[in-house]
């Protein structure tokens, strides 16, 4: 039995809050260094071993978006709630840092770096959800169908649980609401002038964001590289947890040098 099966995640983070862009806002917190500031899903900030990794070399710092609390948000669009975060990241005395965004936290994060771009010093994007091309809605798939799409290894700690009606029923009109943000062709051309360096992780069995969209990426964005991890599925944090600490952290540190070369890629075993 290894190490990570008999022990949770997260025993370094500290919660804390804070008020910020109208919100009692939660955050999570570890490590010190240079500030990866992470946009989880739209499940809310969970705690990896893959961010336990990464805390022993950067302080990292997993937002509880606004309106994924006790308050709703009623944000119209990706570009409104990049603003709300960018707030929440002054108030927190951020001014340049690394983000990382997860599935719609990739998506906002998208936006994040077209709006912010000079606060932004990389950028880290697993399995965003701006770009849904031959994808899958969560919401009609059957929980098996659902599980399988979203992890390769279900049963690794932290193990997947039912999702809390009540909190699907506060957060999902907002979910709904950003998910429909239809401003993909003027996105695009917004995309072409990010500077940012640009990380892109996919996992090869995704079942929730095909992967081919990494290539939408990809293409956009000049300064990105793509890479594609082998047996992981949506959540790639939980089925590789350190291969992804370390292809994340790489980069955070060496840019385009990362361990991977600039080229399309496969994170292996």
């Amino acid at each position: 039995m290894t190490d990570t099966a008999v022990r949770a995640p997260g025993a370094a983070f500290v919660e804390r809050s804070i008020d910020a862009a109208g919100f009692a806002v939660r955050y999570l917190e570890a490590g010190s260094g240079p500030v990866v500031l992470c946009l989880p899903g739209a499940g809310g900030p969970k705690l990896t071993f893959a961010l336990d990794k990464l805390a022993e070399r950067f302080r990292v710092i997993v937002l509880e978006l606004p309106g994924w609390g006790a308050q709703p948000n009623d944000v119209a669009d990706f570009d409104g709630l990049a603003a709300q975060v960018a707030e929440i990241a002054t108030a927190l005395g951020l001014d340049r840092f690394h983000m990382m965004g997860t599935s719609l936290g990739g998506a906002c994060a998208l936006h994040f770096v077209t709006l912010f771009a000079d606060r932004v010093e990389s950028l880290v994007l697993e399995a965003p959800a701006k770009f849904r091309e031959s994808s899958a809605d969560p919401a009609q798939l059957e929980p098996a169908a659902f599980v399988k799409a979203f992890r390769s290894h279900p049963e690794r700690s932290p193990q997947m649980a039912p999702p809390d009606p009540a909190f699907m029923a506060r957060v999902w009109p907002t979910v709904m609401r950003l998910m429909g943000d239809g401003s993909v062709d003027d996105f695009a051309t917004r995309l072409a002038d990010v500077p940012t360096r640009t990380l892109v992780l996919f996992g090869r069995n995704d079942g929730i964001i095909n992967p081919i969209n990494g290539r939408t990426i990809r293409r956009l964005m000049r300064n990105s590289s793509l890479q594609y991890v082998y047996d992981a599925a949506h959540d790639i944090q939980c089925d590789r947890p350190e291969a992804f600490a370390d292809v994340v952290g790489d980069f955070l540190e060496r840019g385009m040098q990362f361990l991977i070369n600039a080229q399309d890629g496969l994170i292996n075993p």
